[in-house]
């Protein structure tokens, strides 16, 4: 059998080098004498084919002058201040090269071989050369099984991660042993082993693998006994475990009753594991569960930023064994758009609203948690919470609301969701939406609308998470399907069937970089609403704004500000239509032509008087495709991306799709990455309806005279006319041609500033 270990031929051959270059260098001159110290100055490989530079210099312990993490974009800046030196270790050196070719030797470069060679720099440091050769890689030849024979059930040889003819990697060949005694254990065998048998044949750059397989007796769960707890009762516990006294072994079981202990929120740590020796092989074995708990009560509280919601601040409060049992009660307040008025104008929150839109969002809310409901993977959610919410420029939504949910856990990381929301809404500041996309342009149809309305959805939805990280995964997936219906039947006075579907995939893109991948879709349909509305034949689509979905934003399509992709309309006050533009210049429309809506406001549309305002739609499709990278060590990353993605007002078309291409930055914290985006829109000019205030003729038995509307320019002489404002919206039927020309333009690119992963 061939010996592939780094021998101590190969030592003594590295030390005789480093010896040699430290003499070539002066070693002992005088300035290194007095310091006692010569830093490293760089660190280079060279001959490596198969491996990265990046991916091998997190192997070796001699490295370049680093930066924290807090000063990585000085660094990458060139300034030195805060940037650390290493001292070169002659010895460490060495260590690194046999770390190096133990490391190619695991995956399958049974011939590697690393030399390092330094050099002496003109400011007295050290530069490091590790020279490699790779060598051929070995292959698997052949896999068998010995010793006891493997159930058939269990697939001794199915899904292990390496087969005949894969490269040779320890890694491996030890992760399918452990595989197959993982998957002998949790059927039952509590003393099985795999040992493994390799034949490298001296004259062959092939190897043989043989698993010898020892089971041991069938295994069943004896006494399980609980330690540790102050304050849960030990029923509670047991119900936490997916195995009883006298049920088959399995040590996935014992696992996974040690992850759902955490569920509990007061456990703070939990340990289950056999309470035997390890040199018992008696097959009915005891369970000992060791618990600690954490603080019965909990105060919490976190704050964020962004672009369009400016500050806020979260406060929860927290029993965690509330009347026993495990059950939790939390308290939990938020407040929102802080500031937002007063930085909308600045670039910290530019998507930030105005007026109504940027007063302050609240949440209070009250939610009990009932663990173990009726199974150990069941659990019972009941809350109670008042909202306010404004979505910039579309509404403000205010709601008292009650829920009740019920959410089961599946194997694997998934969970399914059954929920009932019955919420009693009032909307404001919504007048201009409402008649754009419902033509509910009188009061008494806008009073319907967004007066106090019951909203009761039976909401159905699966997820499931099998990423490696929560907060930025490198590889796996999610995945999120989601249902909401409302009707007559549950309580509501809208009717809509709600589909959703989210999906994201994670993949590593070499050792520095991983591509990450999104798509969402929605759909609404079944729609109807129950008030009493003028006119039912004109009142389609009627769907609650806050249901209805909007794109762009840090989340979405990033070459948009927040909300503004899709279905759009222009407000104008109907002043501006009606004023002179200057002392010698008529108005934009006649009195007469706001009327009978044939006004056409086109001469404004370059002008800031019209205010855009979104109103969503019942159908929506995005995508996105993300290069996430390393820019400087683990602390600083970038991003190159394109989103795509559209909002219909009824049915997907793939026509008019917007693309959206850009480039980001990362700094990467331990609650995420605080995240810059800039990304560029295509978006070209569109026809947009007009919303304004109707009109009507001036009476003087029942108006003031400064009821007139004043036609003056700006600045100029009061010049009213007999004319007007009616309580009434008025639609115009001309549209606006409204955006950027075509061709490039620096106002297409759109900044985004978050925290946390886009996707």
């Amino acid at each position: 059998m061939e010996n592939t270990t780094f021998g101590k031929a190969d030592l003594t051959f590295c030390k005789a080098i480093v010896l040699a270059a430290l003499c070539v260098m002066g070693w002992s001159t005088g300035a290194q004498a007095q310091t006692g110290l010569t830093e490293v100055a760089s660190v280079h490989f060279e001959g490596n084919e198969f491996r990265s530079d990046a991916e091998l210099r997190r192997l070796v312990q001699t490295r370049a002058p680093s930066c924290p993490a807090i000063l990585a974009v000085t660094c990458a800046l060139g300034i030195d201040w805060g940037r650390s030196s290493i001292p070169f270790s002659p010895v460490m050196l060495v260590e690194d090269a046999r770390r190096l070719q133990l490391y190619y030797q695991a995956h399958g470069f049974q011939g590697a071989r690393v030399v390092p060679e330094t050099a002496l720099t003109e400011d007295s440091t050290v530069s490091v050369t590790f020279r490699i050769e790779e060598g051929s890689v070995f292959n698997v030849g052949s896999i068998s099984f010995i010793g006891d024979p493997v159930p058939p059930e269990l697939g001794a040889a199915v899904d292990l991660p390496v087969g005949a003819g894969d490269p040779l990697q320890s890694v491996l060949i030890r992760e399918a042993a452990d595989t197959l005694a993982r998957r002998l254990r949790d059927a039952g065998y509590a003393y099985a082993d795999v040992f493994i048998n390799l034949d490298l044949a001296a004259a062959s750059d092939t190897a043989s693998v043989a698993y010898r397989v020892e089971l041991g007796p069938m295994s069943t769960v004896g006494p399980v006994r609980v330690y540790g707890n102050r304050l849960l009762e030990d029923e509670v516990i047991l119900a936490r475990l997916p195995f009883r006294e006298g049920q088959r072994f399995s040590e996935g079981e014992i696992l996974e009753g040690q992850r759902s202990l955490y569920e509990l929120g007061l456990v703070t740590r939990a340990l289950v594991e056999r309470d035997n020796p390890l040199a018992d092989t008696d097959p009915v074995i005891p369970i000992r569960v060791q618990i600690e708990e954490g603080d019965l009560h909990i105060v919490g509280a976190e704050g964020g930023f962004d672009n369009s919601e400016c500050v806020n601040v979260e406060g929860r409060w927290a029993s965690r064994n509330f009347v026993g049992g495990g059950r939790t009660l939390q308290l939990q307040t938020r407040l929102s758009n802080i500031l937002a008025g007063t930085l909308q104008s600045t670039p910290l929150c530019p998507q930030a609203g105005t007026g109504d839109f940027g007063r302050l969002n609240w949440l209070v809310s009250a939610d009990f948690n009932q663990p173990s409901f009726f199974t150990r993977r069941m659990t019972f959610a009941a809350g109670l919470y008042s909202e306010r919410l404004s979505r910039k420029n579309v509404f403000v939504r205010e709601t008292f609301g009650l829920e009740f949910a019920v959410s089961r856990s599946i194997a694997g990381g998934s969970l399914v969701n059954l929920r009932f929301r019955p919420q009693l809404n009032r909307l404001r500041a919504a007048e201009v939406t409402l008649c754009a996309t419902f033509l509910a342009c009188t009061p008494a149809d806008m009073d319907v609308l967004s007066s106090y309305t019951w909203l009761s959805p039976v909401g159905l939805s699966f997820s499931r998470d099998g990423t490696d990280d929560i907060v930025n995964p490198t590889r796996g997936y999610r995945l999120l399907v989601d249902l909401e219906h409302a009707s007559g039947f549950t309580a509501s006075d809208y009717a809509y069937l709600r589909t959703f579907a989210d999906a994201s995939v994670y993949r590593r893109a070499g050792s520095d970089a991983v591509l990450a991948l999104r798509v969402r879709a929605g759909r609404i349909g079944g729609v109807g609403f129950a008030g009493g509305l003028s006119g039912e034949g004109r009142f389609v689509d009627i769907v609650p704004s806050q249901k209805r979905f909007y794109g762009g934003g840090a989340n979405s399509v990033r070459g948009f500000a927040q909300n503004t992709l899709g279905p759009r309309t222009l407000s104008i006050g109907v002043e501006e239509l009606l004023g002179r533009r200057g002392p010698d210049r008529a108005p934009v429309c006649s009195p007469e032509a706001v009327r009978d809506l044939s006004c056409d406001g086109g001469a404004l549309a370059g002008s800031d008087r019209y205010q855009l305002r979104p109103i969503g739609g019942l159908a929506t499709l995005e995508a996105s495709a993300e290069l996430r990278f390393r820019l400087y060590g683990d602390a600083l990353g970038g991003a190159a991306f394109v989103d795509v993605g559209q909002v219909w007002p009824k049915e997907l078309s793939l026509d008019d799709l917007e693309v959206s291409p850009g480039i980001g930055l990362r700094y990467n914290t331990a609650f995420g990455p605080i995240r810059l985006d800039i990304a560029y829109s295509f978006r070209e000019q569109e026809p947009l309806q007009v919303v304004t205030s109707q009109i009507r003729p001036f009476a003087p038995d029942r108006d003031a005279p400064d009821d007139r509307i004043d036609i003056a320019a700006r600045g100029g002489p009061r010049e009213p006319i007999d004319w007007v404002v009616s309580e009434d919206l008025a639609l115009l039927r001309p549209p606006v041609l409204f955006g950027d020309a075509p061709g490039f333009s620096w106002r297409r690119f759109q900044l985004q500033f978050s925290i946390g992963q886009a996707f």
